[in-house]
């Protein structure tokens, strides 16, 4: 048994025992306390973290970084999610640099007692060095791509929100227009309100503009396809809230907006309507 393979059998026999001393180090350097469920999964993190260096030292770092990111990713989805605010997490990434510090001197002794050579103590370094940076580049993407996912989910319910049909009477609603008119919006409104619109038979339908801040040539657009959809469904549109600044904007985009019924506001169109 060569010292690198006698190296990767002390790491593998003595996991959980290296696994606890880094732990131990990490939380005398908290300044928060964690709960023992936490704790526990970092034992367990850290001990499956020493068993994976001790299983890849024989392969090449092409290897081992498809290995590792295969493994992470495996890892990541198993794992249960802790939430934390801003500043209890801060404090949790505080140390890592000294703990990080701390698991490359105690493996360094490790590997000298081991009888490795400076070469070999060299490339083991390496080897640690190169695995945390992935895992901390894994780690990020991960969190990134949840943070979408979560903005995502938002904004779909913001704009739900932003997008609600007010039933009036019998077979007239209202479709107010809160906040940004985007592309997300108007797609919101071509897929899922207009069949709305017509599963409620509504005949008429208010769209005001009172709650939207400015409206570009794109926008303008938007709007004239949606009324158009709507007419070709039977349904009468009246368009109110358009105030003096966004009608100058209006003109300015070049969409002719002549033909479309349009009101300064809900009042005078509900008038209109009840004539």
């Amino acid at each position: 048994m060569n010292p690198i393979e006698r190296f990767s059998k002390y790491l593998l026999d003595n996991a959980d025992e290296i696994s606890k001393e880094i732990t131990d180090y990490n939380l005398k350097k908290l300044e928060i306390n964690l709960p023992e469920e936490i704790i526990e999964q970092s034992l367990k993190n850290n001990k499956a973290f020493v068993e994976f260096l001790g299983n890849t030292l024989n392969l090449s770092k092409e290897e081992v970084a498809v290995t590792f990111i295969a493994w992470h990713k495996e890892r990541q989805a198993n794992r249960r999610e802790y939430q934390f605010s801003h500043e209890e997490l801060a404090s949790i990434l505080k140390p890592y640099a000294e703990t990080r510090l701390q698991l490359i001197e105690m493996l360094t002794k490790i590997s000298v007692g081991e009888g490795l050579s400076t070469e070999e103590v060299v490339f083991v370094n390496n080897r640690i060095s190169y695995l945390l940076d992935l895992s901390i580049t894994e780690t990020m993407i991960e969190r990134e791509r949840l943070a979408n996912e979560q903005n995502n989910r938002n904004q779909k319910i913001i704009t739900e929100l932003s997008s609600p049909i007010v039933p009036l009477e019998q077979d007239m609603a209202i479709l107010p227009l809160i906040g940004e008119f985007d592309f997300e919006r108007s797609d919101h409104i071509m897929t899922h309100v207009i069949p709305k619109v017509s599963e409620l038979r509504i005949k008429k339908l208010i769209i005001d503009f009172s709650g939207i801040a400015m409206i570009d040539a794109e926008i303008a657009a938007r709007i004239f396809n949606i009324n158009k959809v709507l007419r070709l469904i039977g349904i009468e549109t009246m368009l109110t809230g358009i105030r003096p600044e966004l009608a100058v904007d209006v003109i300015n985009t070049g969409v002719d907006f002549s033909k479309l019924n349009t009101y300064g506001t809900v009042h005078q169109a509900l008038l209109n309507y009840a004539k």
